[in-house]
């Protein structure tokens, strides 16, 4: 295919666009058109810009090429036009705080058309981006914008796909405000960004930190410390057309955190219930409705505490514990430690326990709160309950925050030497974070560990609820064989709960093995081939022990 251009490029320059021209050229025009879909004409237009695929070109780039003034440019516009509208070339754009672009319009080749071209394959356009719902119609914005943040599609692609976004969408409320207010790209590009953020991730607000970073994988750097400027002088656009403004905690504004203000969200997000729509789109939000029943098996103490505990949080009962805390001046949030070994049914509890008492779930994982970056860690394990806050205002029954698997937080805080900045000054910044929100936490958190050590006094204190999970007794083990495995006969179920002390993630397990053993022989499996499985997983268990024994 590129042999196939520079012969049509060298042609043009020899003949320009004459019948000698398309004569001498038509077998190359030809496996062009058939390529990309368009008329030879259109062809013969595609190949003479394509020389300068690396850099933009306009209308005179053509005349020099073609010698054929600009009189006869004239009649090569509306093919211009369709090359523009099927995406193999696009208008460059400039941004609303740069330099003023020069006279007539400016092109360019799309990376993805280079690609296509370079390999000699079709270029797919397949996805449709017209008369969207408002939900589509902000998914497909977020999925550009991520494509540009991971280096998929460039700002100018970006410009161009936003403004086909918006010419097929104008019954959306956003495109009708876009209108009104008189938006300019860049700023198009930022409400795009705020609005995204809020019903992709429900995020009510963006930590500054985070925003530059993201607009500066967007944008660039240079245009994102304009950017930056405007913020803090409050001349941006938006801000001074009301549309963002600082976070306010208390009647103060938090110049950290900026967001849509009420009049933005109302009128550009008019096609949305908010309420309803950020519950929640995040995977780490998970819904009342799409938690499963599960039985679990506890003994009597433990089973007693959990069902103290679920009625505790029930609506009808919440509500009214937490005003009389409030009345005599105590803290009104419950924060609840459920600590033992791996696979006790500490983490499904939780869940039972929201299930039970029609609560959403906003899962905490520990591991993605960290950044390499100095400082960054401290700003996402913030930004946690700061989101928690927000959800806990929209909505009208408190969700659970659950930490799960929270031992990396709740150890006893380091000794710090004299050199004090480094992983364990990072982790007693988190630590004494989650400590203050923890006495001001108006809702519900839960957090699960195995930790039954080294646990730091200042966070036990804090745990109003502390239920340790101990294994299994005999008696529910044997009742977990045979809810996991319903043929077993009480004396097989009991045989195997003596053998074995095995958890009910463990007899779970072997479970599943059983299962599988079953689609594959056909059979069911008898006693001794269980007692087998339960020797695989204590050799499991015990193969993955490093170090040395006695």
């Amino acid at each position: 295919m590129i042999d196939r251009l520079e012969k049509i490029i060298e042609l043009a320059k020899e003949y320009c666009f004459t019948n000698v021209f398309f004569d001498n050229a038509e077998e190359h025009l030809n496996a062009v058109s058939d390529l990309l879909h368009i008329t030879p004409k259109q062809a013969a237009l595609f190949s003479v810009v394509f020389e300068n695929y690396g850099d933009s070109f306009t209308m005179d780039t053509i005349d020099e090429i073609l010698k054929c003034g600009k009189m006869q440019l004239l009649r090569y516009m509306d093919d211009i036009d369709v090359l523009r509208k099927n995406k193999l070339i696009r208008e460059t754009h400039g941004s609303d705080y740069s330099s003023p672009r020069s006279k007539g319009p400016r092109y360019q080749i799309p990376r993805n058309v280079i690609n296509a071209v370079r390999k000699g394959v079709e270029i797919n356009f397949s996805r449709n981006n017209e008369n969207l719902s408002p939900d589509d119609f902000f998914d497909y914005a977020e999925e550009m914008l991520s494509a540009v943040s991971n280096d998929e599609m460039d700002l100018d692609d970006l410009y161009e796909e936003i403004k086909l976004l918006l010419e097929n969408n104008k019954h959306i409320c956003f495109v009708k405000k876009k209108a009104e207010y008189d938006l300019g790209e860049d700023s198009v590009l930022l409400m795009f960004v705020f609005c995204c953020d809020l019903l992709c991730h429900d995020n009510e607000s963006i930590e500054q930190y985070t925003l530059w970073n993201m607009l500066s994988h967007i944008f660039g750097r240079s245009m994102t410390y304009q950017f930056k400027k405007k913020f803090k002088s409050r001349e941006l656009k938006l801000m001074q057309k009301g549309l963002l403004e600082y976070e306010f905690e208390n009647g103060m504004a938090d110049t950290n955190y900026i967001r849509l203000t009420q009049k933005a969200k109302d009128e550009f997000l008019g096609d949305f219930d908010l309420k309803e729509k950020t519950k929640h789109r995040g995977k780490d939000f998970i819904r009342v409705e799409n938690i499963p029943v599960k039985k679990l098996f506890y003994n009597d103490k433990i089973r007693n505490r959990i069902g103290e505990l679920t009625e505790l949080l029930r609506a009808e009962n919440f509500s009214g514990i937490q005003k009389r805390l409030g009345e005599s001046n105590m803290r009104t949030g419950f924060a609840c430690i459920f600590s033992g070994p791996p696979g006790t049914g500490k983490t499904e509890t939780a869940y039972q326990i929201a299930r039970e008492t029609g609560r959403d779930i906003m899962l905490v994982n520990i591991s993605e709160t960290k950044s390499m970056w100095f400082g960054e860690s401290e700003k996402r394990i913030k930004a946690v309950f700061d989101r928690y806050r927000g959800i806990q205002k929209d909505d009208c029954l408190a969700p659970i925050l659950l930490f799960n698997e929270a031992d990396a937080v709740l150890g006893k805080r380091r000794e710090l030497a004299e050199f004090r900045n480094g992983p364990g000054q990072t982790e007693n910044a988190i630590q004494n974070i989650i400590l203050q929100e923890m006495e001001n936490l108006n809702g519900i958190l839960i957090a699960t560990t195995n930790m039954t050590s080294n646990f730091d006094k200042a966070f036990e204190r804090r745990f109003l609820y502390k239920i340790t999970f101990d294994k299994p007794d005999l008696e529910s083990k044997k009742l977990m064989w045979q809810n996991f495995i319903p043929d077993l006969t009480d004396s097989d179920a009991r045989c195997l709960a003596s053998k074995f002390d095995f958890s009910g993630g463990q007899i779970e397990n072997i479970a599943r093995k059983n299962a599988v053993s079953f689609i594959l022989k056909g059979a069911k499996a008898d006693i001794l081939s269980l007692e087998t499985f339960c020797g695989e997983e204590l050799y499991e268990k015990t193969a993955n022990r490093i170090g040395f024994t006695a």
